[in-house]
C-alpha cells in the first residue's frame, strides 16, 4: 500500500511535498494534507474505469476490482473511487466503461453534492486526452470518449470556484476528486488525507483551491468519506470494504 519515503523541505511556493513512495505524494497546502497520484497525458490511455463484472453485478469495491482482475491475468497498479452513487450502487449519472454508455447522463435537479449545480463529467478520449466539463456542456458536446463519469459539483470550471463554495466554511470532511491540468492534460487524481483527522478533513473551497494551485482550471469532485486511493496493493488487501459504483484504476500483466 503506502510505504512513504520521507522528503519533508521540499517545498513548491507554499506547498510542500512531505513524502513520495510508488508515484503516491502526499502534499501539504493551506492547512490540509492530501494523497496525488498522477497521469500523464501519455500514459491516460492505459486509466481505466469498472462498475461491473463480467456477469452484470456491481463489483462493490477495490477488493471485488483487484479479484477480476487477478482473475485475468492483471495486476492492480492503481485505484480509487468514482463518482456518487445510488441504490445498487448505481452510478447516479453517466457512466461510460469501453466506450459503452452504461448508465446516461443526468440533468435532473435534486438535493446532494451531485446535483449541487454546476456538476459535471471527467472523461478520456485516446484521441483528444482527458478533459472535465460541465454536465449540459458535455451533452451538447457529441463526444464520444473511452471513459466518463459524472459526479458533482464542478470544484472549478475554467478557473471559476462553484458559486455555492464558501471560502470560510466549517464543513471539513474526507474529500476526493480529479483535476486536469491546463497546460499539459495531466490526470491529478487527489484525496485529503484519510491518516490524518485534522489536516485530512477538507471543505469543497479548500480542495477547489488547491486544484487551482497545481494548475488545474476544471477539477470535478467524486465522493466524500467513503473515498479509498490505493497504488500497489498486495493481493486480497486493495482496501477497507465499503461500497462504490465506478472505480477509477490502472493495471498491469502479471
Amino acid at each position: 500500500m503506502r510505504l512513504l519515503t520521507s522528503l519533508a523541505g521540499l517545498v513548491w511556493a507554499c506547498c510542500t511535498l512531505v513524502s513520495r513512495a510508488d508515484d503516491l505524494e502526499v502534499v501539504q497546502h493551506g492547512g490540509a494534507t492530501y494523497q496525488l497520484y498522477r497521469v500523464s497525458r501519455a500514459a491516460s490511455s492505459h486509466l481505466e474505469m469498472a462498475w461491473l463484472d463480467s456477469g452484470g453485478k456491481p463489483l462493490g469495491d477495490l477488493n471485488g476490482l483487484q479479484k477480476k482482475l487477478a482473475a485475468e491475468g492483471r495486476e492492480l497498479k492503481f485505484a480509487t473511487n468514482g463518482g456518487i452513487y445510488e441504490h445498487g450502487p448505481k452510478p447516479c449519472g453517466l457512466a461510460i466503461v469501453n466506450s459503452r454508455q452504461l448508465v446516461p447522463l443526468s440533468t435532473k435537479d435534486a438535493d446532494g453534492n451531485f446535483y449541487l449545480k454546476p456538476n459535471g463529467v471527467f472523461y478520456v478520449d485516446d484521441k483528444t486526452g482527458p478533459g472535465i466539463m460541465e454536465t449540459s456542456r458535455y451533452g451538447k458536446s457529441g463526444l464520444a470518449p473511452r471513459i466518463a463519469c459524472q459526479s458533482g459539483p464542478l470544484l472549478l470550471a475554467d478557473g471559476k470556484f462553484h458559486p455555492a463554495f464558501n471560502p470560510n466554511s466549517k464543513n471539513r470532511r474526507l474529500r476526493n476528486a480529479v483535476g486536469v491540468r491546463s497546460a499539459d492534460q495531466q490526470i491529478i487524481f487527489v484525496m485529503s488525507d484519510p491518516d490524518d483527522r485534522d489536516k485530512g478533513r477538507v471543505t469543497f473551497y479548500q480542495l477547489a483551491q488547491f486544484f487551482l494551485h497545481l494548475g488545474c482550471n476544471d477539477a470535478l469532485f467524486l465522493d466524500g468519506d467513503i473515498s479509498q486511493m490505493v497504488v500497489n496493493p498486495p493481493l486480497g488487501k486493495a482496501g477497507r470494504p465499503t461500497t462504490f459504483a465506478t472505480m477509477f484504476y490502472i493495471a498491469s500483466k502479471k
